[in-house]
């Protein structure tokens, strides 16, 4: 055989996890686990950990070597311990009683980045951790201040991406006041950012929200705004009541950029500003034209825009039609063998929970009917 010739690997056959990978797993876990070092048990736990059958007995077997080991665990073995443990064993205080004694010895050995894994872990469990908390909180405090503005800015975003961020209240009463005492260190598009993700994590900061909209307010550093970061911005100051501190500076500036907005800013921009029908309408009509090239993805953000801003009509028998109402069925007819279940149950959705425009639920594709029944049915139970 020739030396460079390609090799081409085999598929994993499809029932691999099942008759191959756990069984594995529950072998090691059964026999051999008893021998690992840290780091194995905290890869091991990781992989199981992930599996969705899992059994409770080897569960328990890790949870016991985990406290049978406790000594020779080092920092990193217990941050890369903790998340896997809680989904494997989230009712064994004594592992987790552990675990915080190892913190509080090895508390000078760990970063930023892994006290605030640790509090997110011990902020879910019952018992309120309090002797933990007192010692890490402040040296997670200490330790932020060796960190970049922008570097703690794209902290505070990760955090607003998360699903668990309500439960973050300990580290965002740490992290943001160190954010807001470096905000001459960043950009306007990192302080824009900063007052987005607090916004999404339900938090109005008055104070950064003021300067940043003495920045916005700054015709030298606000000339240069991309559309996108127009609508972030509406979208922040309208859903925080704060519209009037902007409003003077950035509605010139986003209608002379109508023609630059995409389908997902044009979504935002018509929930934060519904009231500008005659800029809404002009984005709209502009991405209409291009319709044609949409993906699925682009086509939600329009359709969820028009809604948002009623930009579509209903015609009667006998009235008028609307060519952009008439746009958008057509696309879900040409389309609609391509779009998944649940971009379908969005689209359902939306339109149930809009008034006006419950009529075009019957203008969607036949195809679509048995998932329109299950959705709406789905919705009237939830009631």
């Amino acid at each position: 055989a020739r030396q460079d010739a390609v090799v081409l690997s085999k598929r994993l056959p499809q029932d691999f996890v099942q008759n191959t990978l756990l069984p594995h797993l529950e072998s090691q876990l059964l026999d051999s686990i008893h021998v690992y070092t840290p780091a194995e048990l905290a890869q091991i736990a990781r992989i199981y950990s992930k599996q969705e059958v899992r059994q409770r007995v080897l569960c328990q077997k890790l949870s016991d070597t985990v406290k049978f080991r406790i000594e020779a665990f080092e920092a990193v073995d217990i941050v890369d311990m903790l998340g896997p443990l809680w989904i494997l064993k989230p009712d064994d205080d004594e592992v987790f009683e552990m675990l915080e004694q190892k913190i509080l010895l090895k508390i000078d050995d760990f970063t930023a980045l892994n006290f605030m894994g640790i509090i997110r872990i011990y902020n879910k469990r019952a018992e309120k951790h309090t002797v933990l908390l007192e010692q890490v909180l402040p040296r997670l405090r200490e330790l932020l201040r060796n960190y970049e503005g922008v570097e703690l800015s794209e902290m505070l975003v990760s955090m607003a991406q998360s699903a668990e961020a309500a439960a973050d209240m300990d580290i965002l009463m740490t992290l943001v006041p160190e954010i807001e005492s470096r905000y001459t260190e960043v950009s306007l598009v990192h302080s824009i950012n900063n007052v987005w993700a607090l916004t999404q994590l339900r938090m109005r900061h008055e104070g950064m929200l003021q300067r940043v909209a003495q920045d916005l307010n700054n015709p030298k550093k606000s000339k240069d705004l991309t559309p996108g970061y127009m609508a972030r911005v509406a979208w922040v100051y309208r859903r925080c009541n704060a519209w009037e501190m902007v409003s003077e500076t950035m509605l010139p500036l986003v209608r002379g950029s109508a023609a630059e907005f995409r389908c997902g800013e044009f979504a935002r921009l018509a929930q934060a500003l519904p009231e500008e029908q005659a800029m809404l309408t002009q984005i709209a009509d502009l991405l209409q034209l291009t319709m044609a090239e949409m993906g699925r993805k682009d086509f939600l953000l329009f359709f969820l825009g028009c809604v948002h801003g009623e930009l579509l009509k209903v015609p009667m028998q006998g009235q008028e039609v609307c060519p952009m109402t008439e746009a958008l069925a057509s696309y879900a007819k040409d389309e609609q063998d391509n779009f998944k279940r649940d971009e379908v149950q969005k689209i359902v959705y939306m339109l149930q929970h809009s008034r006006k425009y419950r009529p075009l639920l019957d203008r969607l594709p036949v195809s679509w009917r048995e998932t329109k029944t299950e959705t709406l049915d789905y919705i009237r139970a939830k009631a």
